[in-house]
Protein backbone atom coordinates (compact mmCIF):
# COMPACT_ATOMS: atom_id res chain seq x y z
CA UNK A 1 0.00 0.00 0.00
CA UNK A 2 3.23 2.43 1.24
CA UNK A 3 4.13 2.00 -2.70
CA UNK A 4 1.19 2.66 -4.07
CA UNK A 5 0.68 5.95 -2.37
CA UNK A 6 4.17 7.02 -3.26
CA UNK A 7 3.31 6.16 -7.11
CA UNK A 8 0.47 8.61 -6.24
CA UNK A 9 2.47 11.16 -4.80
CA UNK A 10 4.89 11.02 -7.75
CA UNK A 11 2.25 11.20 -10.51
CA UNK A 12 0.81 14.50 -8.61
CA UNK A 13 4.65 16.33 -8.49
CA UNK A 14 4.74 15.40 -12.45
CA UNK A 15 1.53 17.45 -13.29
CA UNK A 16 2.26 20.05 -10.73
CA UNK A 17 6.01 20.82 -11.47
CA UNK A 18 5.05 21.74 -15.59
CA UNK A 19 2.40 24.30 -14.06
CA UNK A 20 5.19 25.83 -12.09
CA UNK A 21 7.52 26.23 -14.93
CA UNK A 22 5.12 27.55 -17.71
CA UNK A 23 5.28 30.99 -18.67
CA UNK A 24 1.52 31.21 -16.60
CA UNK A 25 3.38 30.81 -13.41
CA UNK A 26 6.04 33.30 -13.89
CA UNK A 27 4.49 35.75 -15.80
CA UNK A 28 4.32 38.82 -13.04
CA UNK A 29 1.13 40.37 -11.42
CA UNK A 30 -0.41 43.24 -13.67
CA UNK A 31 -1.11 46.34 -11.58
CA UNK A 32 -4.35 47.82 -11.77
CA UNK A 33 -5.80 51.23 -10.05
CA UNK A 34 -8.14 50.52 -7.42
CA UNK A 35 -11.06 52.53 -8.16
CA UNK A 36 -14.29 53.34 -6.24
CA UNK A 37 -17.33 55.16 -7.81
CA UNK A 38 -20.07 57.16 -5.68
CA UNK A 39 -23.07 57.68 -7.17
CA UNK A 40 -24.29 60.68 -4.96
CA UNK A 41 -23.52 64.18 -6.18
CA UNK A 42 -21.97 66.24 -3.73
CA UNK A 43 -24.21 68.47 -2.04
CA UNK A 44 -27.17 66.19 -0.94
CA UNK A 45 -28.73 66.85 2.27
CA UNK A 46 -29.20 63.57 4.95
CA UNK A 47 -31.61 64.59 7.86
CA UNK A 48 -32.62 61.33 9.44
CA UNK A 49 -30.47 58.45 7.28
CA UNK A 50 -27.52 58.78 5.05
CA UNK A 51 -28.12 56.64 2.04
CA UNK A 52 -25.00 55.74 -0.14
CA UNK A 53 -24.12 53.54 -2.87
CA UNK A 54 -21.65 52.74 -5.85
CA UNK A 55 -19.13 50.51 -7.32
CA UNK A 56 -15.23 49.27 -7.38
CA UNK A 57 -13.03 47.15 -9.24
CA UNK A 58 -11.70 45.52 -6.28
CA UNK A 59 -13.82 43.05 -3.71
CA UNK A 60 -13.64 45.73 -0.98
CA UNK A 61 -13.05 43.58 1.64
CA UNK A 62 -10.39 45.34 3.67
CA UNK A 63 -11.96 48.76 2.97
CA UNK A 64 -13.32 51.04 5.46
CA UNK A 65 -15.30 53.79 5.13
CA UNK A 66 -15.42 57.48 7.33
CA UNK A 67 -17.63 60.43 8.28
CA UNK A 68 -15.83 63.37 9.70
CA UNK A 69 -16.71 67.01 9.81
CA UNK A 70 -15.16 69.27 6.77
CA UNK A 71 -15.41 72.44 8.95
CA UNK A 72 -13.43 71.38 11.67
CA UNK A 73 -9.80 71.61 11.17
CA UNK A 74 -8.75 68.59 12.48
CA UNK A 75 -11.28 66.97 10.52
CA UNK A 76 -12.76 64.93 13.68
CA UNK A 77 -13.86 61.74 12.61
CA UNK A 78 -18.18 61.51 13.45
CA UNK A 79 -18.50 58.08 12.52
CA UNK A 80 -16.53 54.67 10.34
CA UNK A 81 -17.02 51.24 9.87
CA UNK A 82 -16.04 48.15 7.09
CA UNK A 83 -17.81 48.10 4.08
CA UNK A 84 -20.20 44.64 4.82
CA UNK A 85 -22.76 45.21 1.91
CA UNK A 86 -20.42 44.39 -1.39
CA UNK A 87 -21.63 42.25 -3.68
CA UNK A 88 -19.80 40.74 -7.12
CA UNK A 89 -21.83 42.12 -10.05
CA UNK A 90 -19.52 41.12 -12.61
CA UNK A 91 -16.01 40.21 -13.64
CA UNK A 92 -13.68 42.67 -12.01
CA UNK A 93 -17.12 44.73 -10.49
CA UNK A 94 -18.52 44.71 -7.17
CA UNK A 95 -21.65 46.86 -5.80
CA UNK A 96 -21.22 48.46 -2.56
CA UNK A 97 -24.01 50.40 -0.27
CA UNK A 98 -24.11 51.70 2.66
CA UNK A 99 -27.36 52.84 4.93
CA UNK A 100 -26.44 54.89 8.64
CA UNK A 101 -28.43 56.62 10.72
CA UNK A 102 -27.24 60.03 10.81
CA UNK A 103 -29.94 61.67 13.07
CA UNK A 104 -27.56 62.97 15.36
CA UNK A 105 -25.27 65.00 13.44
CA UNK A 106 -25.82 68.55 11.52
CA UNK A 107 -22.84 69.28 10.02
CA UNK A 108 -21.33 70.06 6.77
CA UNK A 109 -19.39 66.50 6.43
CA UNK A 110 -17.67 64.55 4.61
CA UNK A 111 -17.54 60.96 3.13
CA UNK A 112 -14.71 58.72 1.91
CA UNK A 113 -13.95 55.04 1.28
CA UNK A 114 -10.16 53.62 1.61
CA UNK A 115 -8.45 50.06 1.79
CA UNK A 116 -5.72 51.44 3.46
CA UNK A 117 -5.55 52.10 7.51
CA UNK A 118 -5.11 55.89 7.81
CA UNK A 119 -7.84 57.89 8.23
CA UNK A 120 -6.56 60.74 6.56
CA UNK A 121 -9.77 62.38 4.75
CA UNK A 122 -8.69 62.50 1.08
CA UNK A 123 -8.60 65.78 -0.98
CA UNK A 124 -11.85 65.25 -3.03
CA UNK A 125 -14.21 63.01 -0.85
CA UNK A 126 -17.50 63.49 -1.24
CA UNK A 127 -19.55 66.46 0.49
CA UNK A 128 -22.89 65.62 2.37
CA UNK A 129 -24.99 67.60 4.46
CA UNK A 130 -26.00 66.41 7.40
CA UNK A 131 -29.13 67.62 9.63
CA UNK A 132 -30.73 70.80 9.38
CA UNK A 133 -28.04 73.20 10.76
CA UNK A 134 -24.13 74.08 10.53
CA UNK A 135 -24.56 73.94 6.62
CA UNK A 136 -22.29 76.05 4.48
CA UNK A 137 -20.83 76.53 1.24
CA UNK A 138 -17.56 74.50 0.77
CA UNK A 139 -14.97 75.90 -1.76
CA UNK A 140 -13.05 72.33 -3.13
CA UNK A 141 -9.70 73.07 -3.69
CA UNK A 142 -8.27 74.86 -6.97
CA UNK A 143 -5.44 71.72 -7.11
CA UNK A 144 -5.43 68.74 -6.07
CA UNK A 145 -2.11 68.94 -3.80
CA UNK A 146 -2.42 70.90 -1.20
CA UNK A 147 1.66 71.21 -0.95
CA UNK A 148 2.23 72.57 -4.78
CA UNK A 149 -0.10 75.31 -5.23
CA UNK A 150 1.41 75.76 -8.54
CA UNK A 151 -0.70 73.62 -10.13
CA UNK A 152 -3.37 76.44 -9.02
CA UNK A 153 -1.82 79.03 -11.56
CA UNK A 154 -4.37 80.74 -13.96
CA UNK A 155 -2.82 82.97 -16.59
CA UNK A 156 -4.63 86.46 -18.07
CA UNK A 157 -2.61 87.70 -21.14
CA UNK A 158 -4.30 89.69 -24.18
CA UNK A 159 -7.71 88.11 -23.22
CA UNK A 160 -10.01 88.22 -20.11
CA UNK A 161 -10.19 85.30 -17.90
CA UNK A 162 -12.90 83.67 -16.71
CA UNK A 163 -12.17 81.34 -13.61
CA UNK A 164 -14.87 78.47 -12.57
CA UNK A 165 -14.96 78.66 -8.69
CA UNK A 166 -15.44 74.64 -7.19
CA UNK A 167 -17.90 75.47 -4.82
CA UNK A 168 -20.37 73.26 -3.20
CA UNK A 169 -23.92 74.65 -1.75
CA UNK A 170 -26.65 72.59 -0.11
CA UNK A 171 -29.26 71.51 -2.73
CA UNK A 172 -32.57 73.23 -1.66
CA UNK A 173 -30.70 76.35 -0.61
CA UNK A 174 -30.94 79.57 -2.69
CA UNK A 175 -28.18 79.60 -5.35
CA UNK A 176 -27.82 83.38 -4.94
CA UNK A 177 -23.67 84.00 -3.92
CA UNK A 178 -21.04 86.22 -2.90
CA UNK A 179 -17.95 86.51 -3.46
CA UNK A 180 -14.94 87.67 -1.20
CA UNK A 181 -11.15 88.02 -2.45
CA UNK A 182 -8.05 89.43 -1.19
CA UNK A 183 -5.04 89.26 -2.89
CA UNK A 184 -1.10 89.97 -2.22
CA UNK A 185 1.84 89.95 -4.35
CA UNK A 186 3.74 86.79 -4.19
CA UNK A 187 4.36 83.26 -6.09
CA UNK A 188 3.35 79.92 -4.54
CA UNK A 189 2.35 79.60 -1.03
CA UNK A 190 4.10 82.82 0.69
CA UNK A 191 3.37 86.22 0.60
CA UNK A 192 5.56 89.62 0.10
CA UNK A 193 2.90 91.80 1.90
CA UNK A 194 -0.26 91.84 3.44
CA UNK A 195 -3.38 90.73 1.67
CA UNK A 196 -5.66 93.49 0.78
CA UNK A 197 -9.07 93.30 -0.40
CA UNK A 198 -9.74 92.88 -4.01
CA UNK A 199 -12.60 93.91 -5.95
CA UNK A 200 -12.20 93.92 -10.06
CA UNK A 201 -13.76 90.94 -10.67
CA UNK A 202 -17.72 90.23 -11.99
CA UNK A 203 -19.21 87.20 -10.68
CA UNK A 204 -21.81 85.37 -13.30
CA UNK A 205 -23.86 82.42 -11.36
CA UNK A 206 -25.53 80.05 -13.63
CA UNK A 207 -27.48 77.68 -11.45
CA UNK A 208 -24.81 76.00 -8.91
CA UNK A 209 -22.45 76.78 -11.22
CA UNK A 210 -19.98 80.17 -9.94
CA UNK A 211 -17.46 81.70 -11.81
CA UNK A 212 -15.52 84.94 -11.71
CA UNK A 213 -14.56 87.45 -14.62
CA UNK A 214 -11.55 89.31 -14.73
CA UNK A 215 -11.47 91.95 -17.35
CA UNK A 216 -7.97 92.79 -18.95
CA UNK A 217 -8.92 96.58 -19.10
CA UNK A 218 -10.53 96.79 -15.61
CA UNK A 219 -7.95 95.18 -13.27
CA UNK A 220 -5.28 97.42 -11.49
CA UNK A 221 -3.01 94.82 -11.36
CA UNK A 222 0.58 94.89 -12.76
CA UNK A 223 2.25 91.88 -14.57
CA UNK A 224 3.82 89.25 -11.96
CA UNK A 225 2.56 86.31 -9.90
CA UNK A 226 -0.71 87.44 -7.68
CA UNK A 227 -1.91 84.98 -4.83
CA UNK A 228 -5.68 85.33 -4.32
CA UNK A 229 -7.29 84.00 -1.31
CA UNK A 230 -11.38 83.39 -1.81
CA UNK A 231 -14.81 82.85 0.47
CA UNK A 232 -18.27 82.83 -0.68
CA UNK A 233 -21.14 83.44 1.37
CA UNK A 234 -25.15 81.57 0.41
CA UNK A 235 -28.30 83.30 0.64
CA UNK A 236 -28.28 83.02 3.96
CA UNK A 237 -24.80 84.64 4.65
CA UNK A 238 -23.14 80.88 6.31
CA UNK A 239 -19.55 81.79 5.29
CA UNK A 240 -17.25 78.84 3.47
CA UNK A 241 -14.33 77.94 3.94
CA UNK A 242 -11.09 79.70 2.41
CA UNK A 243 -9.04 78.53 -0.48
CA UNK A 244 -6.56 80.15 -2.66
CA UNK A 245 -5.08 80.04 -6.32
CA UNK A 246 -2.75 81.98 -7.66
CA UNK A 247 -2.96 84.15 -10.86
CA UNK A 248 -0.52 85.59 -13.43
CA UNK A 249 -0.67 88.77 -14.88
CA UNK A 250 0.72 89.22 -17.75
CA UNK A 251 -0.05 91.62 -21.10
CA UNK A 252 3.12 92.48 -22.21
CA UNK A 253 5.56 91.24 -24.19
CA UNK A 254 9.48 90.43 -22.48
CA UNK A 255 12.13 92.87 -23.63
CA UNK A 256 14.61 90.99 -24.59
CA UNK A 257 18.72 92.61 -25.38
CA UNK A 258 20.89 90.38 -27.75
CA UNK A 259 24.55 91.17 -27.73
CA UNK A 260 27.97 90.26 -29.04
CA UNK A 261 31.87 90.51 -27.21
CA UNK A 262 32.69 91.76 -30.66
CA UNK A 263 30.06 94.87 -30.80
CA UNK A 264 31.38 97.94 -32.15
CA UNK A 265 30.03 101.28 -31.84
CA UNK A 266 30.56 104.51 -34.02
CA UNK A 267 29.71 107.62 -32.90
CA UNK A 268 27.35 109.50 -35.81
CA UNK A 269 28.49 112.86 -37.20
CA UNK A 270 24.77 113.90 -37.72
CA UNK A 271 22.65 114.21 -34.37
CA UNK A 272 25.06 112.79 -32.52
CA UNK A 273 23.61 109.38 -32.75
CA UNK A 274 25.48 106.40 -31.86
CA UNK A 275 24.86 103.72 -34.70
CA UNK A 276 26.21 100.53 -34.58
CA UNK A 277 28.57 98.84 -37.14
CA UNK A 278 28.51 95.46 -39.21
CA UNK A 279 30.57 93.04 -36.55
CA UNK A 280 33.05 91.53 -38.96
CA UNK A 281 35.48 88.79 -37.92
CA UNK A 282 37.72 86.23 -39.50
CA UNK A 283 36.04 82.81 -40.53
CA UNK A 284 36.37 80.13 -37.85
CA UNK A 285 37.38 83.08 -35.30
CA UNK A 286 35.46 82.12 -32.30
CA UNK A 287 31.80 84.74 -31.83
CA UNK A 288 29.54 84.89 -28.70
CA UNK A 289 26.23 86.07 -28.31
CA UNK A 290 24.22 86.38 -24.86
CA UNK A 291 20.38 87.19 -24.35
CA UNK A 292 19.21 89.30 -21.77
CA UNK A 293 15.19 88.51 -20.77
CA UNK A 294 13.29 91.04 -18.78
CA UNK A 295 9.75 90.18 -18.37
CA UNK A 296 8.78 92.94 -16.23
CA UNK A 297 8.69 90.36 -12.88
CA UNK A 298 10.74 87.84 -11.08
CA UNK A 299 10.10 84.22 -11.32
CA UNK A 300 8.72 83.97 -14.76
CA UNK A 301 10.35 80.58 -16.78
CA UNK A 302 11.35 81.98 -20.45
CA UNK A 303 12.69 79.43 -23.26
CA UNK A 304 14.84 80.62 -25.63
CA UNK A 305 15.68 79.31 -29.35
CA UNK A 306 18.78 79.94 -31.23
CA UNK A 307 19.32 79.51 -34.95
CA UNK A 308 21.74 80.47 -37.13
CA UNK A 309 20.86 81.75 -40.78
CA UNK A 310 23.92 81.03 -43.15
CA UNK A 311 24.95 82.80 -45.95
CA UNK A 312 23.47 80.44 -48.58
CA UNK A 313 20.70 80.82 -46.92
CA UNK A 314 19.91 77.89 -44.93
CA UNK A 315 19.21 77.72 -41.26
CA UNK A 316 20.43 75.24 -38.35
CA UNK A 317 20.10 75.00 -35.10
CA UNK A 318 23.29 75.02 -32.74
CA UNK A 319 25.37 72.56 -32.19
CA UNK A 320 25.84 70.83 -28.64
CA UNK A 321 28.83 72.18 -28.42
CA UNK A 322 28.18 75.97 -29.30
CA UNK A 323 25.18 76.05 -26.54
CA UNK A 324 27.00 76.97 -23.60
CA UNK A 325 23.96 78.10 -21.61
CA UNK A 326 20.03 79.22 -22.31
CA UNK A 327 21.11 83.13 -22.77
CA UNK A 328 24.88 81.90 -23.93
CA UNK A 329 26.14 80.90 -27.15
CA UNK A 330 29.86 80.54 -28.99
CA UNK A 331 30.24 79.62 -32.69
CA UNK A 332 32.90 79.58 -35.45
CA UNK A 333 31.43 80.46 -38.61
CA UNK A 334 33.52 78.37 -41.37
CA UNK A 335 32.26 80.18 -44.42
CA UNK A 336 32.71 83.77 -45.54
CA UNK A 337 29.67 85.70 -46.01
CA UNK A 338 26.85 87.59 -44.27
CA UNK A 339 25.89 85.31 -40.97
CA UNK A 340 23.18 86.14 -38.87
CA UNK A 341 22.26 85.02 -35.31
CA UNK A 342 18.38 84.83 -34.70
CA UNK A 343 17.01 84.47 -30.97
CA UNK A 344 13.10 83.32 -30.50
CA UNK A 345 11.71 83.96 -26.63
CA UNK A 346 9.17 82.67 -25.58
CA UNK A 347 8.13 83.52 -21.98
CA UNK A 348 5.68 82.20 -19.12
CA UNK A 349 2.58 83.55 -20.99
CA UNK A 350 3.19 82.34 -24.02
CA UNK A 351 4.52 85.71 -25.49
CA UNK A 352 7.08 85.47 -28.42
CA UNK A 353 9.60 87.68 -28.93
CA UNK A 354 12.29 87.34 -32.37
CA UNK A 355 15.79 89.09 -32.27
CA UNK A 356 18.73 88.97 -34.51
CA UNK A 357 22.21 90.40 -34.84
CA UNK A 358 23.94 90.53 -38.71
CA UNK A 359 27.36 89.56 -39.17
CA UNK A 360 29.88 89.67 -41.55
CA UNK A 361 32.67 86.79 -42.34
CA UNK A 362 35.48 87.68 -44.25
CA UNK A 363 37.61 84.96 -46.15
CA UNK A 364 41.23 84.85 -45.11
CA UNK A 365 43.64 84.46 -48.34
CA UNK A 366 45.99 81.47 -48.15
CA UNK A 367 49.40 82.02 -46.91
CA UNK A 368 51.96 80.76 -49.56
CA UNK A 369 55.19 79.45 -48.00
CA UNK A 370 58.24 77.64 -50.63
CA UNK A 371 61.09 75.96 -49.66
CA UNK A 372 63.82 74.49 -51.61
CA UNK A 373 65.58 72.19 -48.75
CA UNK A 374 65.54 74.59 -45.96
CA UNK A 375 65.89 77.89 -48.07
CA UNK A 376 62.44 79.71 -47.82
CA UNK A 377 61.57 81.36 -51.25
CA UNK A 378 60.41 84.85 -50.98
CA UNK A 379 58.77 87.49 -53.30
CA UNK A 380 61.69 89.17 -55.61
CA UNK A 381 64.00 85.88 -54.43
CA UNK A 382 66.71 84.73 -57.34
CA UNK A 383 67.05 81.21 -56.74
CA UNK A 384 70.44 80.18 -58.80
CA UNK A 385 70.38 76.20 -59.49
CA UNK A 386 73.33 74.12 -61.77
CA UNK A 387 71.86 71.42 -64.07
CA UNK A 388 71.77 68.48 -64.12
CA UNK A 389 71.41 69.02 -59.99
CA UNK A 390 68.50 67.60 -58.31
CA UNK A 391 66.01 69.74 -56.75
CA UNK A 392 62.37 70.58 -55.43
CA UNK A 393 60.55 73.52 -54.96
CA UNK A 394 57.88 72.69 -52.22
CA UNK A 395 54.92 74.99 -51.19
CA UNK A 396 52.88 72.12 -49.32
CA UNK A 397 53.77 74.38 -45.91
CA UNK A 398 50.97 76.90 -47.57
CA UNK A 399 48.64 77.10 -45.31
CA UNK A 400 45.24 78.87 -44.66
CA UNK A 401 42.03 78.13 -41.99
CA UNK A 402 40.99 74.66 -41.16
CA UNK A 403 37.78 74.72 -43.15
CA UNK A 404 39.93 76.03 -46.42
CA UNK A 405 43.47 73.73 -46.02
CA UNK A 406 42.32 71.00 -47.06
CA UNK A 407 41.23 72.20 -50.65
CA UNK A 408 43.87 74.75 -51.65
CA UNK A 409 44.32 74.52 -55.51
CA UNK A 410 48.07 75.83 -56.60
CA UNK A 411 48.92 76.91 -60.02
CA UNK A 412 52.44 77.69 -61.70
CA UNK A 413 53.28 79.95 -64.09
CA UNK A 414 56.73 79.91 -66.18
CA UNK A 415 57.65 83.29 -67.81
CA UNK A 416 53.77 84.40 -67.78
CA UNK A 417 52.31 80.67 -69.00
CA UNK A 418 50.47 78.33 -66.85
CA UNK A 419 52.94 75.69 -66.25
CA UNK A 420 51.24 73.15 -63.68
CA UNK A 421 47.92 73.28 -61.88
CA UNK A 422 47.33 70.95 -58.85
CA UNK A 423 50.60 70.24 -57.61
CA UNK A 424 52.33 71.91 -54.84
CA UNK A 425 56.04 71.30 -55.90
CA UNK A 426 58.45 71.68 -58.65
CA UNK A 427 60.64 69.50 -59.63
CA UNK A 428 64.32 69.61 -61.22
CA UNK A 429 63.02 67.41 -64.09
CA UNK A 430 60.26 69.97 -65.01
CA UNK A 431 63.11 71.95 -66.57
CA UNK A 432 65.07 70.60 -69.30
CA UNK A 433 67.48 73.24 -70.48
CA UNK A 434 69.28 75.95 -68.56
CA UNK A 435 68.34 79.64 -68.99
CA UNK A 436 66.60 82.28 -66.45
CA UNK A 437 62.79 81.69 -65.74
CA UNK A 438 60.16 83.78 -64.51
CA UNK A 439 58.22 81.73 -61.93
CA UNK A 440 54.92 82.63 -60.15
CA UNK A 441 52.63 80.44 -57.68
CA UNK A 442 49.12 81.02 -57.52
CA UNK A 443 47.05 79.45 -54.12
CA UNK A 444 43.72 80.21 -54.08
CA UNK A 445 41.10 79.07 -51.44
CA UNK A 446 37.59 77.21 -52.09
CA UNK A 447 35.91 80.81 -51.40
CA UNK A 448 38.36 82.30 -54.30
CA UNK A 449 40.81 84.29 -52.41
CA UNK A 450 44.01 84.12 -53.79
CA UNK A 451 48.06 84.61 -52.89
CA UNK A 452 50.72 85.22 -55.01
CA UNK A 453 54.90 85.01 -54.78
CA UNK A 454 57.14 85.74 -57.56
CA UNK A 455 60.53 85.06 -58.23
CA UNK A 456 63.65 84.06 -60.53
CA UNK A 457 65.00 80.95 -61.11
CA UNK A 458 68.16 81.35 -62.41
CA UNK A 459 69.55 77.39 -63.80
CA UNK A 460 73.45 77.44 -65.10
CA UNK A 461 74.67 75.44 -67.87
CA UNK A 462 76.67 72.73 -66.05
CA UNK A 463 80.83 72.47 -67.15
CA UNK A 464 81.69 69.15 -69.20
CA UNK A 465 83.50 66.25 -66.69
CA UNK A 466 86.51 66.08 -69.53
CA UNK A 467 87.59 70.08 -69.24
CA UNK A 468 87.12 70.13 -65.86
CA UNK A 469 89.51 67.16 -65.41
CA UNK A 470 92.16 68.96 -68.07
CA UNK A 471 91.93 72.26 -65.93
CA UNK A 472 92.44 70.81 -62.61
CA UNK A 473 95.37 68.60 -63.82
CA UNK A 474 97.02 71.99 -65.59
CA UNK A 475 96.52 73.96 -62.77
CA UNK A 476 98.24 70.62 -60.20
CA UNK A 477 101.18 70.38 -62.62
CA UNK A 478 101.92 73.93 -63.05
CA UNK A 479 101.47 74.56 -58.74
CA UNK A 480 104.14 71.40 -58.78
CA UNK A 481 106.48 73.41 -60.91
CA UNK A 482 106.31 76.83 -59.35
CA UNK A 483 106.66 74.49 -56.13
CA UNK A 484 109.96 72.82 -57.42
CA UNK A 485 111.28 76.25 -58.44
CA UNK A 486 111.16 77.38 -55.22
CA UNK A 487 112.64 74.62 -53.79
CA UNK A 488 115.33 75.10 -55.96
CA UNK A 489 115.99 78.20 -55.87
CA UNK A 490 116.29 78.23 -52.08
CA UNK A 491 118.66 75.40 -52.11
CA UNK A 492 121.17 77.00 -54.03
CA UNK A 493 121.43 79.96 -52.17
CA UNK A 494 121.51 78.09 -49.23
CA UNK A 495 124.17 76.25 -50.93
CA UNK A 496 126.65 79.49 -51.96
CA UNK A 497 126.53 80.80 -48.67
CA UNK A 498 128.11 78.11 -46.91
CA UNK A 499 130.97 77.41 -49.42
CA UNK A 500 132.64 80.67 -48.17
CA UNK A 501 135.01 81.40 -45.13
CA UNK A 502 136.13 84.25 -43.58
CA UNK A 503 139.77 84.57 -41.69
CA UNK A 504 140.42 87.31 -39.39
CA UNK A 505 143.29 90.10 -40.54
CA UNK A 506 146.31 90.61 -38.00
CA UNK A 507 147.65 94.33 -38.03
CA UNK A 508 151.12 94.70 -36.26
CA UNK A 509 151.86 98.72 -34.94
CA UNK A 510 155.12 99.62 -33.46
CA UNK A 511 154.77 97.47 -30.30
CA UNK A 512 151.95 95.04 -31.38
CA UNK A 513 150.84 92.39 -33.96
CA UNK A 514 147.99 93.06 -36.56
CA UNK A 515 146.81 90.50 -38.21
CA UNK A 516 145.39 91.00 -41.12
CA UNK A 517 143.48 88.63 -43.26
CA UNK A 518 145.20 86.45 -45.97
CA UNK A 519 148.56 87.06 -44.25
CA UNK A 520 150.51 85.32 -41.97
CA UNK A 521 152.40 86.63 -38.56
CA UNK A 522 156.25 87.21 -39.18
CA UNK A 523 158.10 85.81 -36.68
Amino acid sequence: MGGSKRCVYFVLLCMVLPLLQSPIGLANPISISRDVTIFQDDGLVFEENLSLNGTSNYPLANSNWFLFNLVDEEKVILASGTLSNVMAVGEGMWAWSLELNVSLYNCTCGFHISEESSNQPPPLPLIVYLGSTNHQPHILPFFHDRHDIETARYLLTNEDLVLKVPVIIPFGIANDSFVHLEVCSGRWIFCLDKMVPFNDYDVVQNGRELSLVFERENLNLSDGYWKFSISVNDALLHTSNLEYFVLLVDQNIPTVSLTCDRDEINQSSEENLLLPEMISIEEFSPISFSARVTDGYSGGDNILTWTLLLPDGSRRALLPNELVSDDLISVKPDAAGTWSVELLVRDTAGWLVHSSIDFEVYNLVPIIQIELDSFVVTEGSTVTLVEGEEWELNSSKSSDTANDDSDLLYTWYVNGNTFLTGKSTLESSDFTEPGTYELRLVVEDNDGAKSEVSFEVLISKAIPTENSNANTMFISFTVIVLLLLISGFLVRTSRRHSGQTTVPKWTVNDSSVKFTENEEPEL
